[in-house]
């Protein structure tokens, strides 16, 4: 059970994080809400808690609460290019039963 964060990843953020003027070296990895194909995991600015698992990669801290940890093996912070696109895509490495077009009657 970990966090782990590609170069690619931790050099986009880095990139974005300086042209907004964020000032910050911590990241929470949270869960944004839960969709057809399983939970969403996205990235905010925070400050780390007692109940969280804290890895530090390159200069960036990376945050999240234990419980998400045990419930979803841990995390991913990959750089993901599709065509002409890419981005910062942060995936649990177990979503267990929770994906699937049953979670909800959109896709019926």
């Amino acid at each position: 059970m970990s966090i782990t964060v590609d170069k690619k990843a931790s050099d986009e953020l880095k990139s974005i994080l300086s042209e907004k003027n964020i000032n910050t070296d911590t990241l929470r990895i949270f869960l944004s809400g839960m969709g057809c194909s399983g939970p969403m995991f996205n990235l905010a600015q925070d400050e780390a808690k007692d109940s969280d698992l804290k890895v530090e990669f390159e200069g960036l801290n990376f945050v999240v609460d234990k419980t998400l940890v045990s419930q979803y093996d841990g995390f991913e912070v990959l750089y993901v290019e599709q065509g002409d696109m890419g981005g910062v895509y942060v995936q649990a490495l177990n979503v267990g039963e929770s994906s699937g077009c049953s979670s909800c009657s959109g896709c019926n």
